[in-house]
């Protein structure tokens, strides 16, 4: 972060000293001495400097596999509405991919989401942890370092890996990446000590949940 810093506060004196000289050379250019009184004379306006304007790049987007979305939303059945009964209806609607819950009832029962369109989290409170899910269509390279499958008919894309205070485990269905992420507040918690939690909670992150947004993009109507 340190060398960042350095290397930002570099870029912002090498910019200032170019414009400084830019500005200098273009005001002498443009004036002259009276010889008789040694006062300047002709045009001393000041270089105006026109400002490229910001050059943005898009995040490229993946394509949701509604087809399969909607396939996933008619296995979930009941529990779709059911486990999404306490989640911001207001939110759940203005998301515009499938969001994956886990079948764990007191999981979801305190869940809050927090919907940007295209991307979701969902946080949620367990017993000494925390819990996180999300969704998005971002194209994302995964870490390849330890690619993981719980079957043959698993999540595409597998990835776990630790972090600071438990365990993340990224997968890709219906053409989404998402995310499960548990964080543990004790050290030594054995649900953050390894993987086998997360990888049991990616197992059961299966019901799907279509709200309006989500549902008028997979051809459903509001």
């Amino acid at each position: 972060m340190r060398n960042r810093q350095w290397i930002v506060a570099g870029a912002i004196v090498v910019a200032t000293v170019g414009i400084g000289v830019t500005i200098s050379s273009r005001v002498d250019a443009q004036t002259r001495v009276d010889p008789a009184t040694g006062a300047l004379i002709g045009a001393t306006r000041p270089a105006v400097l026109t400002a490229p304007p910001p050059r943005t790049t898009a995040t490229p987007r993946g394509k949701v596999d509604w087809q399969g979305a909607v396939g996933g939303l008619r296995r979930s059945g009941g529990a779709s509405e059911a486990l999404a009964t306490n989640l911001n209806k207001a939110q759940v609607d203005a998301t515009r991919v499938p969001i994956l819950l886990p079948n764990d009832p007191s999981l979801t029962a305190g869940a809050r989401i927090y919907s940007f369109g295209d991307y979701y989290t969902i946080t949620a409170d367990a017993p000494g942890a925390g819990v996180s899910l999300s969704g998005t269509t971002a194209i994302i390279n995964l870490p390849a370092a330890k690619p993981l499958r719980i079957d043959p008919v698993g999540p595409e894309g597998l990835t776990v890996q630790r972090t600071v205070d438990g365990q993340l485990a990224s997968f890709v269905r219906y053409g989404v990446l998402y995310t499960v992420e548990i964080r543990c507040d004790r050290a030594g918690d054995a649900r953050c000590a390894d993987d086998n939690y997360v990888l049991g909670l990616v197992g059961k992150t299966t019901t799907v949940v279509l709200g309006a947004a989500a549902r008028a993009e997979a051809g459903l109507g509001g």
